[in-house]
């Protein structure tokens, strides 16, 4: 029987996610380091999370204090563990970024990790009972700002990892490796979504066309990222697929029975998944040597 691959677990533990949708989404930086712990120890070797104001939820941006009190504390309890802050807009790479700089070269959290979305993608909401459609909300990266990031995280020593939601944002990926932007082996969250209306809608057969994309000689990991009522349906395709798992709060706070979860709950269902398939879940070295990343002790700083 061949070896199978360690899955590897993100645990996007809050985005933009209201206590009001679930009250277990973490605002404040020792709420945000409470949830990532159980997360990690659920079995996530990943952790993902927005700086967020304590009282109101709204986004930090930069962000920079808050990113760094919950990852000091994180990094230090874990250590091993990839975690990484999210980016507003700017139309300067430089300030889009510069929290990525400033937390790279904290001494107490040293960034291994950072992701980029290249392209631009509508997050607008569809409603499908009703047909209605959401006012618009444009995500916008374009190549001059991801040449930043990459050459940014390159001299600071940071991992990147990729987000894709439409079929040019894989040929983006590929285009970087290509031009020495990037080494592989490449993380890519393949994000599909019932209620938004970029790419394809959330099916294997969606997952394989994204992939086709990419050149085989391009060292590529791929990870399901999900909104909506098929992110669990997707998640069992990727562990049984060779993929990977994004799961958490931040990406869908209510269960599509109403249930309020934790993180780790949803961290252990994709432990549980992975058990009855028989794939191991992987550990923070593993995960490192998946994602291209350094080993921890090598990390510089």
């Amino acid at each position: 029987m061949r070896e199978q691959l360690p899955l590897i677990i993100e645990a996007a533990i809050n985005e933009q996610a209201r206590k009001s949708d679930n009250p277990f989404v973490p605002y404040a930086p020792e709420d945000i380091v409470a949830e990532a712990l159980s997360a990690i120890d659920a079995g996530a070797t990943i952790v993902h999370f927005h700086a967020r104001d304590e009282v109101t939820g709204d986004m930090l941006v930069p962000g920079i204090e808050p990113y760094a009190a919950a990852m000091r504390v994180i990094l230090k309890e874990r250590p091993g563990v990839l975690v990484y802050p999210t980016y507003g807009h700017s139309p300067d790479p430089a300030d889009r970024w510069r929290h990525v700089a400033e937390l790279a070269k904290d001494p107490d959290v040293r960034l291994p990790f950072m992701t980029l979305d290249p392209g631009w993608a509508d997050m607008t909401r569809f409603d499908v009972e009703t047909g209605a459609i959401g006012a618009s909300n444009l995500l916008s990266v374009p190549h001059d700002h991801c040449t930043y990031q990459l050459e940014l995280c390159r001299k600071e020593g940071v991992r990147p990892s990729f987000v894709v939601r439409e079929l040019g944002h894989m040929r983006s990926v590929a285009a970087y490796h290509r031009i020495g932007l990037v080494e592989g082996p490449i993380l890519v969250r393949i994000n599909l979504s019932d209620h938004q209306l970029w790419g394809a809608p959330p099916s294997p057969g969606a997952i394989q066309a994204y992939l086709d994309v990419v050149p085989k000689e391009i060292p590529l990991q791929w990870m399901a990222y999900t909104y909506g009522t098929s992110h669990w349906a997707m998640n069992l395709y990727a562990i049984s697929a060779g993929g990977h798992v994004r799961t958490g709060l931040g990406d869908n706070p209510i269960e599509p029975d109403g249930t309020l979860l934790r993180n780790a709950d949803k961290v252990a269902r994709v432990v549980d998944a992975a058990r009855i398939a028989g794939r191991p879940v992987a550990t923070f070295d593993e995960t490192r040597v998946l994602v291209g990343a350094p080993a921890f002790a090598d990390k510089p700083g």
